[in-house]
């Protein structure tokens, strides 16, 4: 989980920056993996799947362990930007409460895309 946490935060941060791939941990990710990433988080979340001690996967769990990695991210990949990065992780939290997963990554957050300053004001009331 924390892997998956990590690549969709690093990944739609560093998309947010103009970067199509990253190396993390010895890896390039791409919008593939985060896209594998973000659509399996909920999918656990979903189906209440249990960690190695047994603990039910929640929303809330998941929200905490983005809370947790999202700090240590710029270490992992220093080019991000905190206002991307904070952008992602309300993306990620958002996703994992939803219904169904919506369609693609990038294209959710294609509107970030627009702004000279990489954060259109609509966004800025409803993610930061």
């Amino acid at each position: 989980m924390r892997s998956n946490v990590a690549t969709v935060l690093a990944y739609g941060g560093a998309w947010l920056s103009g970067n199509g791939c990253i190396p993390l941990n010895h890896l390039m990710e791409d919008a593939a993996t985060a896209e594998i990433a973000r659509v399996q988080l909920w999918q656990w979340v979903h189906y209440g799947a249990r960690d190695e001690t047994g603990t039910t996967i929640t929303a809330e769990y998941i929200g905490r362990l983005i809370d947790a990695t999202a700090p240590g991210m710029r270490k992992a990949v220093p080019a991000l930007r905190d206002d991307h990065l904070r952008i992602v992780a309300k993306y990620l939290k958002d996703q994992v409460r939803r219904q169904w997963p919506s369609e693609f990554l990038t294209s959710d957050l294609m509107p970030h895309l627009a702004a000279a300053d990489g954060v259109p004001a609509s966004w800025q009331r409803s993610f930061l």
